[in-house]
């Protein structure tokens, strides 16, 4: 038999896999079973970094008797409720894998008479070694005064189960060169051992730093608490005192967050893509170095104002060339590798840059310039309609999303364009006040409803901007201010569909190195990631990376928000974590979350396979039930049928 348990090559796993196996016999109906238990029966379990295997007995009850069932003779599976790996198990011998949290295990015979048990794993773990154990172990411990005290994280942060390379930073006015991070929770405890030196941090004075750069590391802490928290302290040992800060808590997804990021950077002067969990970003198609079109005769120089379909299939871009002779709005099909293919090059009018959105069937690019609103075909790029938008006192639109069901379109509505033109960045970045979210409903066949306000003005003289739906369409969220990419003013706030009381999400907005802001950090431009256990929104925002700093570039960060409570007056985010796989010295924004081409698996092929009690033939065939074989009858013919002791 063999078991097995599922991980990603990033280490991020998903969870719900099994281990199984039929060791040196078959799984068979076994005559007489009317139930089976299995023990260790809801027990705990402390394991390490390396943990040992567990035994698991089967007892089988009979009616008049019970007696232990040989693990060969059982179907074996373990799960867990989240994305973490299981561990496997084979004849009855578990193989956890090294994190807390609770696993069921299953066993059955062919018959599927089976039972199940639960076994909670307690993780005990240690990172690195302390340079002086004896100072940990005896020294007093002292809160305040000279205690060190987290700056980033800030407490509350919500993490994806798979997300890891996160630098924890913390001051250290003492200069000591021993410390220990204790994440504690319902699952374990996990000691962190380090001198607080990181090469981001060297030019930061009374400052430490440790990075969970490690998978494992990562997963000690994260997968072990999948959907709860943990509470963390810092410690700095001072010659025989152990200085404690004040705790934080923190907590992580119980599913992993999927999807690709696609957003812009000066640096490259186009888009690139990564995956949250990724260690460093892909050049997808940029102007530095020139992303070569060889078959158009074309070289990239720049590519900005890009949207991505929902599937994650598209990309429409306003796109500058190096010859400068076809610069327009092209539309790219997204491929598992770079660069992606550019289908449409020269089809769509960029005279100036413009605002796109690509219609949930993907037959539709809406596209918004200068006030002006029109649909043209994604596969020709050839014009459809326009886009009867004008609204009350708006007869300008711009800023376009389509709503995931395709009955809706979404977008900033504003009064005139003003001598800079519209809201929203490029070259409208000097723009009126007064806009608003207003939709307008569509019958999927050129039919247009009337166009409504959805959110008013939220904020006086301040603008409503950058509208974004949910992935199921129930929320929306965008920003309020002044408009552009460099806006102080903008904060991100949420509505549901229908654009009921918005609220503004303060913790995203104004949490910042666990300090109560003024929330002027240039939030703007969410977008929300593939469904999962939580909703995550990144959107780009200036803000101070800890003691690292990212020197007031813009960047990527991401906030969870707690849909479950809009309306009850709590703010339903969280303070927000920056994106590691970025750059420092680099300015990011106008990300796209989206499906990723890469993670998609192949349809499964057709089931070839006999029904239960048709004529096989044992060399070729397959039988549809599980556990059931090709196997001869008492009449001589090949069966699909269970196997049967006697």
């Amino acid at each position: 038999g063999n078991g097995n348990g599922n991980g990603n090559g990033n280490g991020n796993g998903n969870g719900n896999g099994n281990g199984n196996g039929n060791g040196n016999g078959e799984v068979t109906c076994i005559e007489g079973l009317e139930s089976l238990s299995l023990s260790p029966e809801q027990d705990e379990v402390v394991v390490d970094g390396s943990p040992d295997p567990v035994e698991v007995t089967a007892t089988g009850d009979f009616g008049d008797r019970t007696e232990e069932i040989e693990g060969w003779r059982l179907h074996w599976d373990v799960s867990r409720d989240d994305d973490t790996p299981p561990g496997s198990i084979d004849e009855g011998v578990f193989q956890p894998y090294p994190s807390g949290g609770v696993v069921t295990i299953t066993a059955e015979d062919a018959c599927e008479v089976g039972g199940q048990t639960t076994i909670t794993m307690i993780l005990e773990a240690d990172i690195g070694q302390p340079g002086d154990p004896g100072g940990w172990q005896d020294g007093d411990v002292e809160t305040g005064g000279d205690a060190p005290a987290f700056i980033y994280p800030s407490d509350q942060t919500r993490f994806p189960r798979n997300l890891h390379r996160q630098v924890f930073q913390w001051s250290d006015s003492v200069g000591s060169d021993e410390h220990r991070l204790v994440f504690t929770g319902e699952y374990g405890e996990v000691a962190v051992y380090t001198d607080g030196q990181h090469e981001d941090c060297a030019g930061a004075g009374g400052a430490g730093c440790w990075e969970a750069a490690e998978v494992a590391h990562w997963a000690f802490i994260a997968s072990s608490h999948a959907g709860t928290t943990v509470e963390v302290v810092v410690e700095t040992l001072d010659d025989d005192t152990i200085l404690r800060s004040e705790p934080i808590t923190l907590g992580f997804s119980k599913e992993d967050v999927r999807g690709a990021i696609f957003y812009w950077t000066t640096t490259a002067a186009g888009v690139r893509r990564a995956h949250i969990s990724e260690d460093e970003p892909e050049e997808y198609v940029v102007g530095n170095p020139s992303t070569e079109y060889p078959e158009h005769g074309e070289s990239v120089d720049c590519v900005g104002c890009h949207a991505v379909s929902r599937d994650g299939r598209y990309i429409a871009g306003s796109t500058d060339t190096v010859s400068g002779d076809n610069e327009a709005a092209w539309v790219y099909e997204i491929t598992e590798d770079a660069p992606p293919t550019a289908l449409l090059t020269g089809e769509i009018d960029n005279s100036t840059s413009s605002w796109t959105a690509i219609s949930p069937d993907n037959e539709l690019v809406t596209v918004a310039r200068r006030g002006e609103m029109w649909n043209v075909d994604r596969e020709t790029g050839a014009f459809v309609e326009d886009v009867p938008f004008a609204v009350g006192d708006n007869p300008s639109a711009t800023i376009p999303d389509w709503h995931p069901n395709g009955d809706r379109l979404a977008y900033a509505a504003y009064p005139s364009p003003g001598p800079g033109g519209p809201p929203g960045g490029g070259p409208q970045r000097n723009t009126p006040s007064n806009a608003v979210i207003a939709a307008i409903d569509y019958d999927g066949e050129g039919d247009w409803g009337e166009p409504e306000i959805l959110v008013p003005e939220v904020e006086e003289g301040m603008s409503n901007l950058f509208p974004m739906y949910s992935p199921g369409g129930d929320w929306l969220a965008f920003s309020v201010g002044e408009g552009g990419h460099s806006d102080d003013t903008a904060q991100l706030y949420l509505t549901d569909e229908h654009g009921a009381d918005p609220v503004e999400l303060e913790r995203a907005n104004h949490i910042v190195n666990n300090e109560e802001t003024g929330g002027q950090h240039q939030n703007s431009l969410p977008t929300w990631a593939p469904p999962g256990d939580l909703h995550w929104v990144a959107f780009n925002s200036q803000r101070d990376y800890g003691v690292i700093g990212t020197s007031g570039r813009q960047q990527i960060w991401v906030t969870a928000i707690d849909v479950s409570k809009f309306g009850t007056g709590e703010d339903p985010s969280y303070p927000a974590f920056r994106i590691p796989f970025q750059n420092l010295d680099e300015d990011n924004h106008r990300a796209f979350w989206a499906l990723d081409v890469r993670e998609e698996e192949p349809d499964p092929p057709d089931p070839i396979c006999i029904p239960s009690g048709e004529i096989c033939d044992p060399d070729v065939d397959e039988c549809c039930e599980q556990f059931e074989s090709c196997s001869q009858d008492p009449e001589g013919n090949h069966r699909c049928r269970p196997p049967i002791i006697e």
